[in-house]
């Protein structure tokens, strides 16, 4: 139980300074992407926002520096520091479980690595390997930026696969089986969902050793429900055997729903999901929004205990939300995207 007290109250102290529903409206009221931005300064942000400002290349204008990928960078360091922060502050089982709720991001880094080879952006011959992945990765879980780095600058995806076999990651087989298989057909999507099955075995796995309580474990079990959600709707068109990338292990939709999902065809309705996800029907890049709205739904049902990991686990998917919310602004404001039509994109309308 001691565990989790220290790290609890931590928590309750930085969920104050969550950046509060109304901001988004101030953004949206006026004052486009320059608006944006002096509003971020008066948050917690503030610090990230300064640093990625002055780190700014030689010769860079104070516009410049206070660019879009300023803000990207401000906002990744922010998330970065605050996982940071957790592991920290986290000891004994509370550090294990808080590690697996962070292992989804490396999941993200290792398909942002794929990913960066499969459009010729890695490899040994590429002096800005580094600089194509890094960018699109998020240094919160196992993954060290070293490993990361070494990875881009492989000779090619299968040299990538051994530097994390190196490394000694959890992960580390299964991305070297889903790179082989990739190797022989060049599918990418087949390699990220044979990485979502691993990453999810893996996690249920784990924390049944660590002896996680039934509601975190119930908790791990609705996230396998969205993977398989957005792998049915992946999979849609697509020549492959859908069953095979079921995931086992999920509470609200079974492997007949998630067939009868993936060979509907684009855009229908979804199956009528159950639980926490009744009601959410495919809407295009709202889907995953709204799949991401219900697990935080779910993860404040697990916030009662104090001593115990829901709380940090409903402040994780609060804090994704936030970064999800300031990216979209940032963006939005950015390109100069109409207010009603990001009011629609964040829910608001």
């Amino acid at each position: 139980m001691a565990n989790y007290g220290y790290l609890n109250a931590r928590v309750r102290g930085m969920r104050s300074r969550l950046v509060p529903p109304a901001f988004a409206d101030q953004v949206l009221a006026g004052g486009g992407f320059q608006g944006f931005v002096n509003a971020l300064a008066q948050t917690a942000y503030a610090t990230d926002l300064e640093s990625a400002r002055a780190t700014g290349g030689a010769g860079q204008s104070a516009a410049e520096r206070a660019s879009l990928s300023a803000v990207d960078e401000a906002i990744a360091a922010h998330f970065r520091r605050t996982a940071e922060a957790l592991m920290r502050y986290a000891e004994g089982d509370a550090k294990r479980l808080l590690g697996l709720l962070l292992r989804r991001y490396d999941v993200a880094n290792l398909k942002a690595v794929a990913r960066a080879f499969h459009a010729g952006k890695a490899g040994a011959e590429r002096e800005d390997a580094a600089d194509a992945v890094l960018p699109a990765t998020l240094s919160v879980g196992e993954l060290s930026p070293t490993v990361l780095r070494t990875m881009a600058g492989a000779s090619d995806m299968g040299a990538a696969a051994q530097a994390l076999v190196v490394a000694r990651h959890a992960l580390a087989d299964a991305f070297r089986s889903a790179v082989a298989g990739y190797l022989r057909e060049g599918d990418l999507l087949a390699l990220e969902l044979s990485l979502d099955q691993a990453h999810h075995a893996s996690v249920l796995a784990d924390a049944r050793k660590a002896g996680a309580p039934e509601a975190f474990l119930e908790y791990l079990s609705l996230e396998v429900d969205v993977t398989n959600v957005l792998t049915a709707v992946k999979l849609r068109a697509r020549e492959l055997d859908a069953g095979d990338y079921f995931v086992e292990g999920g509470l609200h939709l079974s492997k007949g729903q998630f067939l009868e999902a993936a060979a509907a065809e684009q855009g229908a309705p979804l199956p009528d999901l159950r639980g926490p996800f009744k009601g959410v029907q495919e809407r295009g890049e709202r889907l995953e929004a709204a799949l991401r709205q219900a697990l935080e739904r779910a993860a404040r049902t697990l916030t009662a205990d104090p001593l115990d990991i829901g709380l940090v686990t409903h402040f994780l998917r609060a804090k994704e939300r936030e970064t999800a919310v300031l990216r979209l602004l940032a963006r939005g404001t950015f390109y100069g995207v109409p207010a009603d039509t990001l009011r629609r994109e964040l829910g608001h309308g």
